[in-house]
Parts: C-alpha cells; sequence; structure tokens
C-alpha cells in the first residue's frame, strides 16, 4: 500500500513540476516581451495580460487553439509540443514514476491543471471543454510512453515474444524497416531545415523591410523574431511540401509552390517575409523534386550492402548451393523497404496535418499544406527510390548469374571438344596397325 501511495505521490508531482517549469519559462518569455514592446513603442503597458496569453499558448502548444476580436490562432507550435513531452518524459525518469499508478495520477493532475486554465481563459478556446482535456490528455500519455518505451523492458519483452513467434531474419527486417522511415524521414527534415535557412538568408531583406514599416525597435524585433522560432518545425514541414513539388498556401491570400510565389494583401507579419519567390532556374527545379528519390535510393543502397544492413552479396550466386539462400537474402530487403516507405507516408501525413492550421476566419483560415498532395509528392518518390535499390540488386545478381553460367558453359564446351578428336583418331591408329602387320608379313 505504501508503495503505491509512493507512486501516487510521483505522478502527482511529476504533473505539478512539468506544468510549473514550462508555464514559468513561457511565463518570463512573455513578460520580458510585452515589455520591452509597450517600452519601445510607447503604448499601454500589455504585461497585464501576461497569465491570460501564458495559458493560452499552454493549451496552444497541446493543439487547442484560441481566438480574439483581432486574430484567430490555431497553428500548432510544434516545436514548444516537442518540448513539453520531452521534458514530461524526462521529470518521469528522473522522478522514477514509470509505474502504472504513477501515470494515471500525474494524468488526472494534468488534466486539473488544464482545466482550471481553460477556465481562466473563459470563452477565447476553439475548441469545447471535452476535445481541450482530450489533447491534453494525450500529450501527457505520449510522455509518459515515451518514457516506458525507453527506459523499461518493455522493448526487450516484446523483442524476446517477436523472437519467439518469427525468425531472426524476420525480426532483423522488421527492424531494419523502422530505421528505414526513421533515417529517410530525419534526412527530410534536415533537408527542410537548410530550405528555411535558404529563405532567411535570400529574403532578409523583405522582412527588415517589414520591421521598418512597422516602426519596430531593435529589442522589439529580436524578441519578437526569437518567439517566432516555436513555430519553425512547422515552416521546416512546409518547406518539405514545397521542395518537393507540392507547395503550401497562407489561406485565400498566398500560394507557394517551386512555379509560383504570389500573394495578395498579406498581413504585415515580419515572419511571413522569408516566404519564397518561384525557382527560375529549371535545373534546380529538377534537383529539388528529384531530392526525395535520390535520398531513398541511397539509403536502400547503403542498407543492402553494408555490415550493418542485410549485407547482400550478388557474388554469392555462382555457387550453386547458396542460390537458394540468395532469393532470401532479396526477399527480406523487399519487406524492409516496404516497411520504409509506409512509414515515411503515415509520418509524413501525420506531420503536414499537425503543421496546418488558421489565423483567421475567413482568408487567413485554412494555412499550410494540402494533406493529400504533400504526401504523395513525399511517398511516391520515396517508394520509388527504395524498389530501384532493390532492383539494382536485383539487376546485379541476374548479371553474375549471367556471366558465370556463360563462363561455365563455354568451359564445359572446351573440355568436350578434344575428348571427341582423341576418339575418333583411336579406330584409326588400330586400323593401320593391321595393315602395317600385313605388309611385314608378306
Amino acid at each position: 500500500m505504501k508503495t503505491v501511495i509512493r507512486q501516487w505521490v510521483r505522478g502527482i508531482v511529476v504533473a505539478l513540476a512539468s506544468m510549473a517549469v514550462y508555464a514559468i519559462a513561457i511565463g518570463c518569455y512573455i513578460a520580458l516581451m510585452l515589455l520591452v514592446i509597450s517600452m519601445e513603442e510607447g503604448g499601454d503597458n500589455l504585461t497585464g495580460s501576461t497569465v491570460t496569453l501564458t495559458q493560452a499558448i499552454v493549451l496552444l502548444s497541446e493543439g487547442s487553439g484560441f481566438e480574439t476580436d483581432a486574430v484567430t490562432l490555431t497553428i500548432i507550435p510544434l516545436l514548444l509540443t516537442v518540448l513539453l513531452i520531452w521534458l514530461i518524459e524526462a521529470l518521469i525518469i528522473r522522478l522514477k514514476a514509470l509505474s502504472i499508478h504513477a501515470g494515471a495520477a500525474g494524468l488526472v493532475t494534468w488534466l486539473i491543471i488544464n482545466e482550471s486554465f481553460r477556465r481562466s481563459i473563459g470563452g477565447g478556446l476553439v475548441d469545447p471543454q471535452w476535445l481541450v482535456l482530450l489533447k491534453a490528455a494525450l500529450i501527457f500519455a505520449l510522455g509518459y510512453g515515451l518514457a516506458v518505451l525507453i527506459h523499461s523492458d518493455f522493448l526487450k519483452s516484446m523483442n524476446m515474444k517477436a523472437r519467439e513467434l518469427f525468425s531472426t531474419q524476420a525480426v532483423r527486417s522488421l527492424t531494419l524497416g523502422g530505421i528505414i522511415g526513421a533515417i529517410v524521414s530525419a534526412l527530410y527534415l534536415v533537408a527542410g531545415f537548410i530550405t528555411v535557412i535558404i529563405w532567411i538568408v535570400l529574403n532578409n531583406a523583405a522582412v527588415v523591410s517589414i520591421f521598418n514599416m512597422s516602426g519596430m525597435e531593435m529589442g522589439s524585433r529580436i524578441l519578437t523574431t526569437t518567439a517566432m522560432l516555436i513555430w519553425l518545425p512547422n515552416v521546416m514541414i512546409w518547406a518539405i511540401s514545397w521542395l518537393f513539388g507540392a507547395g503550401f498556401a497562407i489561406g485565400e491570400l498566398a500560394n507557394f509552390t517551386l512555379w509560383v510565389g504570389q500573394s495578395n494583401s498579406l498581413p504585415a507579419v515580419p515572419a511571413f517575409g522569408i516566404l519564397p519567390e518561384p525557382v527560375t532556374s529549371e535545373m534546380w527545379r529538377t534537383v529539388a523534386m528529384y531530392t526525395p528519390f535520390a535520398v531513398a535510393l541511397l539509403v536502400g543502397l547503403l542498407v543492402l550492402f553494408l555490415p550493418q544492413g542485410f549485407q547482400y552479396r550478388p557474388m554469392k550466386v555462382r555457387d550453386a548451393r547458396m542460390r537458394a539462400s540468395v532469393v532470401l537474402d532479396l526477399v527480406y530487403p523487399a519487406v524492409s523497404f516496404c516497411i520504409g516507405a509506409v512509414l515515411v507516408s503515415l509520418g509524413f501525413t501525420l506531420l503536414f496535418a499537425l503543421s496546418n492550421g488558421s489565423l483567421g476566419k475567413h482568408r487567413l483560415a485554412d494555412v499550410g499544406v494540402n494533406v493529400m498532395v504533400s504526401t504523395r509528392a513525399v511517398g511516391h518518390p520515396t517508394a520509388l527510390g527504395l524498389a530501384t535499390a532493390w532492383l539494382v540488386a536485383l539487376i546485379g545478381t541476374a548479371l553474375v548469374f549471367s556471366i558465370f553460367w556463360i563462363v561455365g558453359k563455354t568451359k564445359s564446351s572446351n573440355v568436350t571438344v578434344p575428348s571427341a578428336s582423341s576418339a575418333s583418331t583411336k579406330p584409326k591408329s588400330d586400323v593401320s596397325q593391321p595393315q602395317e602387320s600385313k605388309e611385314e608379313q608378306g
């Protein structure tokens, strides 16, 4: 009984400590930013709205948007969401609250805190009560689940059960399929981050001009720009869609693709200044659109041939006794590639959906990407690149088999021809010998 109570206390402490650290950090930054803006712009003191704005940002990072008379904001700041999940996971590990009792107590406490935030904000939230609490519960459950998966024996037990049900090579194929999906997705996110950096470098003059038009001083510029970084993952995901040919839109006011970069009366938000111009070079457009195919092809070939992967060797087909195993050596990579392609498609479908949102009710109601079009732009070339890597191994094996088969046939024919000629000359020697003996008798 004491152990159960101790676990309940740990779960409650995890929830309280996580929200305290998270909300206080956000609140301090918001207070500083509002204070500097008030001092430099010479308006009313804005720091009085720090608490309400902090609570709204906390709920927004959990997926619950808010609206005021001036703005409707439902774009989730994914950087804050990731940091919040990581903070919950770290405190669970720190306090050793991995039991089910601790998780249940922490979840209940977490929901109570979020309900108090929701009531404090009032009617400014877009979602109803049950949906706000459901999203908050999902965030805490993700942090708790991540801690259990990484720092408990759950994965080891699942691995042992899988090895009991399947062969070692089958388990290896499943594992490598997950690794392929993770590596390809990570490389795509790196490509998106590099694309955003290029946008910033190329369009920094436009951002500066927007700051000058709005009359913001240096302190306000620095703090508001830093605050915009919480939406950096969203912009990275939009950049991936843009880079691979699908593009994204800012409501009905702007549409951005590799071919089009048009906008119509966008709000004077400095972050909008980095949005890209169309790419004029046909060569660079082709390179951008073939990037996912090239990445998937390279990852597939490395997994096929490296010792850390399948260590596939086409030369094994020379030995007739090993040809049956060569067929299986090609089946397992095919399964892994299928798993990797499916994981990439599902993962980016979720990311594209999470990165979208709204900045208003009418022309800015839909900001982000078209989920189906963007998923197709990512998923199809990924599957094609992995399939091409597998076909390279298959064609290489067929070529090796054909070459050695032809060489073997040539050697056997060369051995057969001398034996036939020697057999044909043997009777002649037998016939000539009796003729010579008859002449000697004569």
